[in-house]
């Protein structure tokens, strides 16, 4: 799903994507002429490996996202770290849920039997 930043304006713009088990729900809209925020919610459950031995697990999501998306590269505030950077005028959804969900793959899982 992708909406061109153009089309964000301050009025609040709720959306919705499903992608397998997971699910991106939330609202955009336009915070100041460079930045868009993004206010959802990321739940569902995505196949992992556990970290010590290997074996497969379900990891269950459920977490609330806020991101402040760019058009093109951000030279505003230093402060606002969580900012995505989209190039071409067009918010990729698809690709920030596959980023969210790779982030939260990098940490460390472990399967039922290995916590233990």
């Amino acid at each position: 799903m992708e909406i061109a930043f153009k089309k964000i304006a301050k009025e609040v713009l709720n959306f919705e994507l499903l992608n397998e088990n997971m699910k991106l729900s939330g609202a955009v809209f336009r915070k100041s002429p460079d930045l868009v925020l993004l206010k959802a919610d990321m739940f569902g459950q995505v196949s992992h490996i556990c970290d010590r031995c290997g074996n497969e697990l379900s990891l269950e999501i459920n977490e609330p996202l806020e991101i402040f998306l760019s058009d093109g590269i951000y030279k505003g505030e230093i402060d606002k770290i969580d900012v995505v950077e989209f190039y071409g005028g067009v918010i990729d959804f698809n690709e920030i849920l596959q980023s969210e969900i790779e982030s939260i793959k990098s940490g460390y899982h472990y399967c039922s039997k290995c916590k233990n």
